[in-house]
């Protein structure tokens, strides 16, 4: 057995409790510990700035196409099927770098007829969207059409995912839907 007489308890606990107090006081390992603390925190805080900065870039395209589209319609004295075939193109290219699978757009002329409704007049699609019907009732905000006027349509959902998707919430549709005035005539006859 161990002899624990009281003086060589005294001369454990000293040294001991001079163990304890160099380790207490000994900071060379701090930062490191603080950094590993922080680092999950701070990954997280970059990936969630990339990923709002995606997505509100996306955001900003989907109105830039809307209004494209609308613009482009609206800026046209009749339009045929090559002339929507140009203006979903610029839709395309407006939209890029996001890639365009899965982009629905509808653009619409609508005009208000003499029961004050206001009704499609013609409607083309791109992607998997389907034009509205014609003579179709479609809704206008009443500041926007003048009585016996017309206004183009233009509606736009894109299907926004996230480079993070995988780990968040997936997929989100994005929409936006723009309005134009057209400028060469009362209305746009498509041909």
């Amino acid at each position: 057995m161990r002899d624990f007489s009281s003086a060589r308890r005294v001369q454990w606990l000293r040294q001991a409790y001079g163990c304890a107090g160099k380790l207490r006081d000994d900071t060379r390992g701090a930062a490191a510990i603080e950094f590993a603390l922080l680092l999950p925190l701070m990954t997280l805080l970059f990936l969630g700035a990339v990923e709002m900065t995606d997505a509100l870039n996306a955001n900003r395209k989907t109105t830039a196409v809307a209004s494209t589209v609308a613009d482009l319609a609206a800026q046209a004295d009749a339009l045929h099927d090559a002339g929507i075939a140009d203006i979903f193109g610029a839709a395309q290219a407006v939209l890029a770098p996001f890639d365009s699978a899965g982009t629905e757009i509808i653009l619409s002329s609508v005009s208000v007829r003499p029961d004050g409704m206001t009704r499609v007049d013609w409607s083309d699609a791109f992607g998997t969207a389907l034009p509205h019907a014609k003579d179709a009732i479609l809704d206008v905000p009443d500041d926007i059409i003048m009585a016996n006027g017309s206004v183009i349509v233009a509606e736009v959902a894109y299907p926004y995912e996230s480079p993070l998707s995988y780990f968040l919430i997936g997929e989100v549709i994005l929409s936006d839907v723009f309005y134009a005035r057209p400028r060469l005539a009362l209305t746009v006859p498509r041909i």
